[in-house]
């Protein structure tokens, strides 16, 4: 079965490389450059998996978390940052435990195309 993920960053280019190797993969993958946009795409769409930003334009990725699991508390999020030591801050929010996985940019694409498969 195909899966279909979700990239919520405002790193464009970044998007748009991690999604040709996951479509390369056999996914189908969309794109959000922001918290609202992804939500809305995710009230829109059915998704397995989003692999969300920590840092966004004017917002936390903490607090779209918290949204989209609110809403859809069955799905998969992987939460990116290219700030360090985010598993400590999602920790201290309360928030580890909403996510699938935690990866600090930047990231291995090979132990993320790992962690995907188990999903």
């Amino acid at each position: 079965m195909t899966k279909n993920i979700l990239i919520i960053d405002d790193d464009t280019e970044l998007c748009e490389e991690l999604s040709q190797i996951l479509q390369d993969q056999g996914y189908l993958v969309d794109l959000a450059y922001n918290g609202k946009s992804g939500e809305m795409k995710i009230e829109q769409k059915s998704y397995e998996i989003v692999i969300l930003d920590y840092k966004l334009p004017g917002e936390n990725g903490g607090d779209v978390l918290r949204r989209i699991k609110s809403k859809k508390p069955e799905l998969a999020i992987f939460m990116v940052s290219g700030r360090p030591q985010l598993e400590k801050y999602l920790k201290e929010e309360n928030l580890l435990d909403l996510v699938a996985g935690v990866m600090n940019k930047p990231f291995d694409i090979e132990v993320l195309l790992e962690k995907l498969k188990y999903l």
